[in-house]
């Protein structure tokens, strides 16, 4: 008989949830947080959804969830100064995430707060309807930097948005002036890459976007934009721009 395919393994997303639940739970989910570890065994197994992955009965189920929370006390010092020794196989990026966060939790909040509303609040009908999309090579960001570029390559949106600014004649990158069409000749003429300047996470259910919520950049600057979990404000790729 086949055997059933593997689980894939964590996710820089997953872990940071995971590790977020770790530190609420103070190291040591008990039975009153079962229902917090169902809550995450269910976003993970969304996440994996939206990333057009099929689950097995396995994939991030409760039991799944709690061993990989615990495995967070291989890199917790007052776990390891009461002589005890946590999991010794897990992720590596498990350690690099609690090197990363420690002394840093607010960050650690607020990036799973982004997460979590990310995967939570994403209509998976709708999703499925929009062009996919990879991260750029080296980008960190998940599934919300993944879920945010479906999201802004939605056709008709990125029509609209070129088409008005070619009414008016400024068919430009907003942060550094880039134009296409200046640059290339006619290989360049109406070109331009439309970027969603909301975090993904507050594009709630059946909220309309607006061309005002939209903005026209150069694939360099767009790049820059993406460079974070949420997207990088305009004006501050504007400060930071050297020339």
């Amino acid at each position: 008989m086949d055997k059933p395919p593997r689980n894939p393994p964590w996710s820089r997303d997953e872990l940071t949830l995971a590790l977020d639940l770790y530190v609420h739970t103070n190291g040591n989910p008990t039975g009153k947080d079962d229902e917090a570890l169902e809550r995450l065994s269910e976003v993970l197994n969304k996440m994996h959804r939206l990333n057009g992955v099929a689950g097995s009965d396995t994939l991030r189920n409760r039991n799944g969830v709690y061993l990989k929370v615990m495995n967070f006390r291989s890199s917790d010092p007052v776990y390891l100064r009461q002589g005890k020794v946590g999991m010794t196989r897990g992720n590596r990026l498990e350690a690099v995430l609690w090197n990363e966060y420690d002394g840093c939790l607010a960050n650690l909040a607020a990036d799973a707060k982004a997460i979590r509303d990310t995967v939570t609040d994403a209509d998976e009908v709708a999703v499925a309807k929009l062009p996919p999309a990879e991260p750029y090579e080296g980008e960190e960001g998940g599934v919300v930097m993944r879920l945010h570029k479906r999201y802004e390559r939605d056709p008709k949106l990125v029509a609209e948005k070129r088409k008005a600014a070619a009414a008016t004649g400024d068919l430009k990158c907003e942060v550094c002036g880039f134009d296409f069409k200046a640059a290339y000749g006619d290989l360049g003429e109406g070109y331009i890459e439309v970027h969603h300047t909301k975090p993904v996470h507050t594009l709630l259910a059946g909220t309309k976007t607006k061309l005002s919520d939209l903005a026209l950049l150069c694939a360099n600057c767009h790049r820059m934009a993406h460079r974070r979990k949420t997207p990088v404000p305009l004006h501050i790729l504007q400060s930071v721009l050297k020339f």
